[in-house]
């Protein structure tokens, strides 16, 4: 039997070791139409252990995912990425699938978020045309 001064050390020690195995914690991952642009966002409740999140992005027309950005962990706990090349970029349209790689000392997470409806053609022209009186 470990003396109590041993025991709480030990517990501390794997309580220690679990929390930094867990790595990040993500509570939001979410992509929403913003005008002609789409809007990402994640918000994170641990980033212990995190080294970088990598967003990336595919459609139906494209072979695999194509990588949009890098961010380094800030500890601010909100993170946002403005897609403006959406319709620039991809091809034939949506749904446009967006997928965030949190790269940890442990392991890799993968997170998705699916825009299920595409605003047409004219919907698009109509929100360029009201952004440039805003």
């Amino acid at each position: 039997m470990l003396p109590h001064k041993a025991t709480r050390l030990l517990l501390l020690f794997l309580l220690l070791c679990t929390t930094l195995a867990m790595g990040a914690t993500i509570t939001l991952f979410q992509a929403v139409f913003d005008s002609n642009n789409v809007r990402v966002t994640w918000e994170v409740a641990s980033e212990s252990g995190v080294q970088s999140y990598e967003l990336y992005r595919k459609t139906n027309a494209d072979p695999g995912f194509n990588r949009l950005t890098t961010l380094a962990p800030t500890g601010q706990g909100r993170y946002q990425y403005l897609d403006t090349d959406v319709y620039r970029g991809a091809q034939g349209g949506g749904p446009f699938i967006y997928r965030l790689n949190v790269r940890t000392t442990t392991g890799d997470q993968q997170y998705t978020s699916t825009l299920g409806q595409t605003p047409s053609a004219v919907q698009r022209s109509w929100g360029s045309i009201k952004s440039m009186f805003r």
